[in-house]
């Protein structure tokens, strides 16, 4: 084959893959702005909350989740006044969601109260937020316990 005959060759096969290569971006860019409202994707609510603490989008809505363990975060009706009534075998098993030592100020609705153990707990508007030991981030297990256990949503 000659010399000009590739080169000829090299050119159009440059042009047919800028081609291709612009024609796949129009039909992306396309594809994108032709997405209706209703399917568009939901994002995360706006609330402020500790780092260790994640807002998650499940099944039923938003709940919050502890951040490392993917666990639901919990409340209970038992708690009043900002005070946990959970202590000692109940706290075994509704373990209190512990603040981070270098966690020192509330973050958003997120309060720090000081236990009955003198241990901190994050508190979200004023109730004391727990996860339940032997839980699971796939099939929580707590919410309606004893009718007064309750997966905590924003």
């Amino acid at each position: 084959m000659k010399t000009a005959t590739r080169k000829i060759i090299r050119q159009l096969l440059c042009a047919g893959v800028l081609s291709l290569a612009a024609s796949t971006a129009m039909a992306a860019a396309q594809s994108k702005s032709a997405v209706p409202n209703s399917v568009a994707k939901v994002e995360e609510p706006k609330i402020e909350h500790p780092g260790e603490i994640a807002l998650m989008k499940g099944d039923t809505g938003w709940s919050y989740r502890h951040a490392e363990t993917g666990y639901p975060l919990y409340v209970s009706d038992r708690d009043v006044g900002g005070k946990s009534a959970c202590n000692g075998g109940c706290a075994r098993a509704w373990v209190p969601l512990e603040v981070n030592v270098l966690d020192n100020k509330p973050v958003g609705d997120w309060k720090i109260i000081v236990r009955e153990d003198g241990s901190r707990q994050w508190a979200y508007k004023g109730r004391p937020a727990y996860t339940l030991f032997h839980d699971s981030p796939d099939n929580p297990v707590g919410d309606g316990v004893e009718g007064v256990w309750h997966i905590l949503e924003p």
